[in-house]
């Protein structure tokens, strides 16, 4: 590709850049996560904006102030629209610029539930000035309303995320009654035949909101396309990634822009739910995952997370409400030089060698020569700490290197961490289910192991967010090539409703919600529950041909072997003999594939479309992806010998906790995109 990702969102904050000098910033937590990766909050300071602000109903500013811009990652409407009108109206401004990366199209979407003939794109931006003025109290004052597809973070130059999209999650059969439900409150004829099976749901019969967040991915992903001067070929695997891909191949401005594209890539498009196995696994060569699955996230952030600085941070003032907060250090620091190398030691390079690169780094910038420079062999998170504790005091050599530092706290204090030698634990727990799933014939007395941990997870230092990653792990696992016995089930079910109703106020953060003002006899409903969602993600593969188990059984004297979709995906798509990819459909079926075929037919063979017929392949799950799968897939794509450049994103990164709150919590009916 000519244009790379990173060139791509500069253009986009440099364009706003240009217009918030003098101005007070609100921007939302999508919009300040994208800004966080992407120049961070320096950015607009040194632009010229007066102060940034959260995007909140309980903002205003001062009198004075008569610039304003909004950055917003939503379309505005809905709450979000009400939002910004009480910020405008508590106000004194007399220029507001509004910069959105919902596209009028999606804006339009939103408020008509479709396309309007005879109403053009622009309408609903020219009636929102409108409005906007209105809210400022004076038709002559001054309203601009852009679009900016902000919804991009290259984190390295393989894996990136879109913060704009964090809630967006494929839906398993576990909805299918919601979506009949749904469809009977809108007066909707329903049937019972007809909605039976997940491959019967189309875009229409999902909620608005759902709906609004397809088409703002389509249109997002087109935006991108058109900057990087692509034509895609689209192949989707899953229900949600189907939908997401049909919606970008008949897309009229993406069909023009196919057109004239001189560059051309492969876009495959992949639910999440299809290997849960995956993301719910500690057992990860990546360093990066385990940072994500130890430290707590940075405040309204999902991918990065809050170092504690105290260890070269002095700080002994107090006040009455108790010790002064110190803000918290995080991996992100797009304007350092090292630190965007880091993040790929992270992703890609074994524990040991990133201790030993950080190591070197460190000992080359102590303060006053301090540390002693040579060849190490080994290295320890505590030797680097005794580094790092010599920076303290020395203020301004701290400030030249504060990022390093920061990534480097950030890999001692998770390796150091009690949580991590947890970890461990359900390490070697998901390696012996792994090999009892294989051994025993029918799964027969694996969930009674697993019942067993549910009843000693105290005295084995679990918490119950363990059992039930390890849970969706199992599950996801099995397939439905093993069905656990009902009697097994039964017990399972009976110690989980006791573990819900003992551990009601240990849960925190998100999951605190699964039992959230619930009388006793309401446990034994959400152990069913959870048990229910269990039974569809077991499910999820059950129509797939090549890919319907993800466990290796080389033999009865050889152990199984876990081998996750996309491994097994992408050594298809690289095989010299190119199987037949069955389970991956093609969208891009136009004038190309009609004249590819004909050829076929002059030579009596036939030619299928085949990702790697283009030079460029983007891999993008939704739904989120973890870094040991970028670093397999990036390993396995060098091994092949192939030319082929690879990108591969998600809508976030996950750890085994934030998959277990998406499937049990933060259910994809109840996205707050409005």
């Amino acid at each position: 590709m000519v244009m790379t990702l990173h060139q791509f969102c500069q253009i986009g904050w440099r364009e706003i850049c240009k217009k918030v000098k003098k101005a007070v910033v609100y921007i939302d937590n999508e919009g300040a996560e994208c800004l966080h990766w992407n120049g961070g909050l320096m950015q607009m300071i040194t632009a010229g904006a007066l102060t940034v602000k959260q995007f909140s109903t309980f903002e205003n500013d001062k009198e004075e102030h008569r610039k304003a811009v909004f950055i917003l990652c939503s379309p505005v409407c809905g709450s979000t629209k009400v939002i910004m009108e009480d910020i405008i109206r508590n106000s004194n401004f007399e220029y507001c610029v509004l910069i959105t990366s919902a596209h009028a199209r999606v804006h339009q979407f939103a408020k008509y539930g479709g396309h309007r003939e005879g109403i053009d794109d622009m309408h609903y931006f020219h009636k929102l000035e409108e409005e906007m003025l209105e809210w400022m109290g004076n038709l002559n004052y001054t309203v601009e309303v852009l679009y900016s597809p902000l919804f991009v973070v290259p984190l390295t130059e393989v894996l990136f995320v879109t913060p704009t999209f964090r809630n967006l999650f494929p839906i398993t059969e576990a909805h299918i009654q919601c979506i009949k439900e749904l469809q009977l409150l809108q007066h909707k004829v329903v049937d019972s035949q007809s909605l039976d099976s997940l491959s019967s749901v189309k875009l229409t019969h999902l909620p608005l909101e759902v709906q609004i967040s397809v088409h703002h991915l389509v249109s997002c992903l087109h935006s991108l396309f058109v900057q990087l001067e692509v034509c895609e070929d689209i192949y989707s695997l899953g229900h949600l990634s189907g939908i997401v891909g049909s919606q970008l191949e008949i897309l009229p401005d993406a069909n023009n822009r196919r057109k004239t594209a001189p560059n051309h890539c492969s876009l495959i498009l992949i639910d999440r739910t299809l290997d849960l196995a995956s993301v719910t696994s500690h057992n990860t060569d990546s360093l990066l995952d385990r940072i994500l699955a130890v430290l707590p996230r940075l405040p309204g952030h999902t991918n990065d997370v809050a170092v504690k600085m105290s260890p070269i941070c002095d700080t002994k003032v107090s006040s009455a409400l108790g010790n002064i907060v110190l803000a918290p250090g995080c991996l992100a620091h797009p304007n350092c030089d090292l630190c965007p190398q880091v993040l790929e030691w992270l992703v890609n390079k074994k524990q040991k060698d990133v201790l030993l690169s950080l190591h070197h780094h460190i000992t080359a910038l102590v303060p006053g020569g301090g540390g002693r420079v040579g060849k190490f062999t080994h290295v320890t998170p505590h030797t680097i700490e005794k580094q790092i504790a010599l920076f303290k005091g020395h203020t301004e050599i701290m400030y030249q290197c504060s990022g390093l530092l920061q990534q480097t706290l950030a890999v001692t204090q998770t390796l150091r961490s009690p949580r991590s030698s947890q970890l461990d634990t359900i390490v070697s727990i998901e390696k012996l289910l792994l090999q009892n799933l294989g051994s025993m014939k029918d799964g027969v007395g694996v969930l009674a192991q697993v019942t067993q941990l549910v009843k000693t997870r105290h005295e084995r230092g679990l918490l119950l967010p363990d059992i039930l990653g390890l849970l969706v792990h199992l599950f996801s696992l099995a397939g439905t090539d093993i069905l656990f016995p009902a009697l097994e089930q039964s017990h399972l079910l009976v110690a989980l409703k006791q573990a819900l109703y003992e551990d009601r106020e240990e849960l925190q953060g998100n999951l605190s919600k699964l039992v959230d003002s619930k009388v006793d006899d309401e446990f034994a409903e959400i152990a069913g529950n959870v048990l229910s969602k269990l039974h569809y993600i077991a499910s999820v593969r059950k129509d797939l041909v090549r890919y319907r188990t993800l466990l290796s059984l080389a033999s009865p004297t050889q152990p199984a072997v876990y081998r996750g979709l996309l491994h097994q995906l992408i050594a298809d798509i690289l095989d010299p003999a190119c199987p037949d990819l069955a389970d991956l459909t093609c969208k891009s079926t136009g004038l190309k594939g009609l004249l590819k075929s004909g050829f076929s037919l002059l030579l009596k063979k036939q030619r299928e479309q085949h990702p790697l017929d283009n030079p460029q392949l983007i891999v993008f799950i939704v739904g989120g992806i973890a870094a040991h799968e970028v670093k397999l897939i990036q390993e396995m794509v060098i091994s092949s010998g192939r030319q082929t450049q690879v990108l591969v994103g998600g809508t976030r990164l996950l750890s085994p906790n934030d998959a277990v709150e998406a499937i049990f919590i933060k259910d994809p009916f109840m996205q707050q995109v409005l």
